[in-house]
């Protein structure tokens, strides 16, 4: 399973909506506390739902791992898992993740300028007061000397998102296979 973690608007989303279409893989479909943005889907993009059905859920042992971020709830099905599914995570889902998954997980971290990520945030019409509080939050959340069991980190400042979506996977199927050759889950970072 390939993991994606980074902070906001570092091309996670977009760079996986089209390796959807290349290739061979497909989105784990978490459930989210957040308002639906334009264009998201529910079901395809998250599953949306209020905090008290997650909560529900939670209690039910739906999830695999669940996390809070910006202040909202994220939690991931255990019936989505698999090999030939990536899935988008938070620092603290990916540890769960590497804890608790029975598939072999490829995690690759996308570090992005805070420059950047604030034009991409502009350009999406993300709320100017909610880019501010993203920022900062993302500075300790995304702290990379405060992530373990990153296999591969990838500057997506200057890359254009189907040039990233092409390099995620092609990493991804070259770690995977490094790591069944081994047969057990290591990190190169």
């Amino acid at each position: 399973m390939l993991v994606l973690i980074g902070p906001s608007a570092s091309g996670k989303t977009e760079s996986a909506k089209i390796m959807i279409n290349r290739y061979p893989i497909s989105r784990v479909v978490t459930c989210t506390t957040r308002k639906k943005r334009i264009n998201e889907i529910d079901g395809f993009d998250y599953h949306f739902v209020s905090k008290n059905k997650f909560n529900q859920l939670k209690k039910e042992g739906y999830f695999i791992e669940t996390a809070f971020y910006n202040n909202n709830f994220y939690g991931t099905p255990k019936n989505e898992l698999s090999d030939d599914k990536f899935i988008i995570l938070e620092p603290q889902g990916l540890k769960s993740f590497l804890d608790k998954s029975e598939c072999q997980i490829v995690s690759i971290f996308l570090k992005t300028k805070e420059t950047t990520r604030i034009k991409r945030m502009k350009q999406r019409k993300d709320d100017p007061e909610d880019i501010k509080k993203r920022i900062a939050a993302d500075r300790d959340d995304f702290n990379l000397k405060n992530i373990q069991g990153l296999d591969l980190i990838i500057d997506t400042s200057e890359i254009n998102l189907s040039e990233l979506a092409d390099r995620i996977y092609s990493s991804y199927l070259s770690i995977l296979e490094k790591k069944k050759i081994c047969g057990k889950q290591l990190s190169l970072f």
